[in-house]
Formats: C-alpha cells, sequence, structure tokens
C-alpha cells in the first residue's frame, strides 16, 4: 500500500490504467507502449474508387493519415465532401493509421482477465492479443488489439494484386 498516497489523499490505483475503445462490438484497448492520439474533429476527406474499409485521410500535422471505419452504412457512398468525425490514431509519421469511433475512448482500471477467458467471435478476433477486466466490473473484458496486424491485412484484402507482386517479383 502507497502511504504516501493516501495521506495525499489519492487512492490508489486497483489495476493498470488505459484507454479503451469500442469498435465493430468489440470493447478494446491499444498494444501496451502504442502510441495513440485522439482528434475529437477531424476533418476527414474520402477517396474516390477507395476500398469499402477507408473512410478517407485527413492531415495530422503534416502527415496524410488513412482512416478506417468498421460500420457498414458508409459502403458505397458516392458523397466526396469532406466531413468531421472522432478519430483515433496508432502510431508515429508515416506508420500512422485512424479509426473511426463513435464515441469517445474510456479511461479504464484493467487487471489481466482470467486464461480461460473466451475470444468473441469477429473478423477481428484473430487481431486480439491479452483479455483484460475492467477491475471495478470484472465481467467486462476489453481486448488488447494489434492494429498493426490487422490494419495490414484489411490493405492486403483490399488490394490483393500489389501484394502479390511485392512476394512474387
Amino acid at each position: 500500500m502507497d502511504i504516501a498516497a493516501l495521506a495525499r489523499g489519492v487512492a490508489p490505483a486497483a489495476g493498470e490504467l488505459r484507454y479503451g475503445f469500442r469498435v465493430a462490438g468489440l470493447q478494446l484497448v491499444p498494444a501496451a507502449r502504442v502510441l495513440t492520439e485522439m482528434i475529437a474533429e477531424a476533418r476527414v476527406f474520402p477517396v474516390p474508387k477507395a476500398a469499402p474499409a477507408l473512410a478517407g485521410v485527413t492531415n495530422l500535422r503534416g502527415t496524410i493519415v488513412p482512416l478506417l471505419d468498421r460500420r457498414e452504412f458508409r459502403r458505397g457512398s458516392p458523397d466526396i465532401r469532406p466531413f468531421e468525425h472522432r478519430v483515433l490514431v496508432f502510431d508515429r509519421e508515416e506508420q500512422r493509421v485512424g479509426l473511426l469511433l463513435d464515441a469517445a475512448p474510456e479511461l479504464l482500471s484493467l487487471v489481466p482477465a482470467p486464461e480461460s477467458t473466451t475470444r468473441p467471435g469477429s473478423k477481428l478476433s484473430a487481431y486480439l492479443v491479452r483479455a483484460w477486466a475492467q477491475a471495478d466490473q470484472p465481467g467486462q473484458i476489453w481486448w488488447e488489439f494489434n492494429h498493426r496486424a490487422a490494419f495490414e491485412s484489411l490493405a492486403r484484402s483490399a488490394h490483393p494484386a500489389s501484394t502479390e507482386e511485392e512476394v512474387h517479383p
């Protein structure tokens, strides 16, 4: 127990503090030590004839960031006017990629979930690395998310011909 923290009126943390976000029906947390940045009102520029999961791009301090969207209703939209949306950006510089969110990330106090925690059935399941339980609500499970593998897989499925050429010159 941290007596100094108690003396200052600060309660010790019950678990590891992480931000969590919800997407595609899953509760996710970025992998440890992954830089993330929230943009409350990102200006999103749609890309004509892009893969359905690509919502568009935004300019983040001089870096063009591709933005992904897992929701179905935007697919096939012919509208190319810029729009504003809440975006969670992963990584640094040229490796940045963003994800459109419906709600702001939540600050969570997490503890490791039991090893027997069942992995949810989802297209993103292969990219769920580790289960965490919310410290004050142990039944609420959050999954550490390997964003790089998920986004690379999405890129390969969107442009299979270009990745085949790289593998087989």
